[in-house]
């Protein structure tokens, strides 16, 4: 009896399997989501990036502009932006470096300059006055009179700046005194572009 018992539940059980299938009846209501899990571990700090400008200002070459009744003396003005502070009002807080280039042999100078081909050249900052200009470059002959080959913009004298705000590190230290790098140093250090 046992056994028939036995073959007749098998016989139910394989029936009721093969005669069920996905169709045959509705989906079920899904069920409630569980508990999100703990968040894991942050992971380590990333390698330091690329130097930015951070926030440094720098001009395109601009033109010589030499002006001034004197065959010795010549001075031109550069004005910033529109929009920007005067010369005068940031001089003390911000590193204002102007660079020159000339004509002949493709370097490029930190103001001062105190030989190039026979010329002095240096830069003061403006008052701050409506009428002044921010920079103020003056060009000098160290003697006779300044000739085309030391100030003619045709022959590729000009001028740019570049304005450091005090504590820019640009991601590395601050105790750099950025006035003592070479033009090459500076664009490289702040990314800036010819």
């Amino acid at each position: 009896m046992k056994t028939t018992i036995l073959k007749i539940w098998s016989l139910v059980v394989v029936i009721m399997m093969l005669s069920c299938s996905a169709e045959d009846g509705k989906d079920g209501i899904d069920g409630i989501d569980g508990i999100n899990g703990i968040d894991g571990v942050n992971g380590a700090t990333g390698p330091q990036g690329p130097a930015g400008t951070a926030n440094v200002i720098y001009s395109n070459w601009i033109p010589a502009n030499f002006t001034g009744s004197s065959a010795s003396i010549k001075y031109m003005g550069i004005d910033f932006p529109a929009g920007m502070p005067s010369a005068s009002s940031i001089k003390n807080t911000h590193t204002i470096i102007v660079y020159f280039t000339g004509y002949g042999d493709g370097n490029v100078y930190q103001l001062p300059v105190l030989d190039f081909r026979g010329a002095q050249f240096t830069c003061g900052f403006g008052s701050g006055s409506i009428s002044a200009s921010d920079i103020n470059i003056t060009a000098k002959a160290l003697s006779g009179s300044l000739v085309d080959q030391q100030i003619s913009p045709s022959l590729g004298a000009k001028f740019r700046y570049v304005i450091i705000p005090g504590g820019v590190t640009a991601g590395r230290s601050s105790s750099i005194d950025y006035s003592t790098m070479g033009y090459d140093e500076i664009c490289n250090y702040f990314n800036i572009t010819n």
